[in-house]
């Protein structure tokens, strides 16, 4: 005898079976980081087949453009046609970056880096805004980001020594002790954080602006950049000293300043 399940019990696994392909559907469209009209066409009639709302949907929405945002990210490049496409997705699904796990920092570093590989350095229109120093004529912000300006100190911290050391019982009460006890000290170098500000790159030289400290000098000075475990050192020819700069972030500005850097040599 066929058993009769209450309607709302076959209502939940139309539901769930309904989700499950509206998922793997929009899983394999989304495959190229677009819809196209026959895929957006197949969507909708999932939705109406299985009878699923637009708040039923809205979960897989967000988990599919935050899929798509990781992908197109994953060689740390976005490219404007890659942005177009995911702006496009959001637009479409009425979503904004809030509703998915979006990374506005990400996104500004792998689209800045794509937009060097071609050749082109971003410009920052509200640059004032964003380092308050006078620019000169001519002069355009193409980065800037946190980090703070290191410096080499040495410190020496005292350790107690003890050599050997006896304790001799003259009567009750009373001891006498022989032997010696020294001091030694010790000196190593650590890396202390001088300044905090920020770090620029304009069209005519690099520089660090903080709260106390600042720099700033041409291309053609830098002797030489280094990324070592202890942050970017900055080489300015006829300084011994490098300045050191701990970043949130290196590969852009290195990126930039060796574009720059390449440029100046071929012309």
């Amino acid at each position: 005898m066929k058993i009769q399940l209450p309607d709302f019990v076959e209502r939940y696994f139309k539901k769930r079976d309904g989700l499950k392909k509206y998922q793997d559907s929009i899983t394999s469209f989304l495959a190229d980081s677009e819809l196209s009209v026959e895929e957006t066409d197949k969507l909708a009639e999932l939705q109406k087949e299985f009878g699923l709302s637009a708040e039923d949907v809205k979960g897989i929405h967000k988990t599919s453009i935050a899929s798509v945002f990781t992908n197109i990210g994953s060689d740390k490049r976005i490219t404007d046609d890659e942005k177009d496409k995911l702006e496009k997705l959001f637009s479409h699904f009425n979503l904004t970056k809030t509703d998915i796990a979006f990374n506005q920092d990400s996104f500004n570093k792998y689209y800045t880096l794509a937009l060097v590989d071609k050749g082109v350095l971003p410009t920052i229109d509200n640059a004032q805004a964003e380092v308050n120093i006078v620019f000169k004529e001519g002069e355009v912000l193409h980065w800037a980001v946190a980090g703070s300006l290191m410096k080499r100190k040495k410190v020496t911290t005292r350790v107690n020594y003890g050599g050997l050391t006896a304790s001799v019982k003259i009567m009750k009460g009373v001891r006498y002790r022989v032997g010696s006890i020294g001091l030694q000290s010790v000196s190593k170098e650590i890396m202390d954080r001088e300044d905090s500000g920020a770090f620029y790159i304009t069209n005519q030289r690099v520089g660090y602006l903080g709260y106390r400290k600042q720099f700033s000098f041409p291309f053609k000075k830098i002797g030489s950049l280094e990324l070592r475990s202890d942050g970017l050192h900055i080489f300015k020819d006829g300084k011994e000293a490098p300045y050191i700069l701990e970043l949130r972030d290196y590969e852009v500005p290195l990126a930039m300043i060796s574009f720059i850097l390449n440029k100046a040599e071929e012309n």
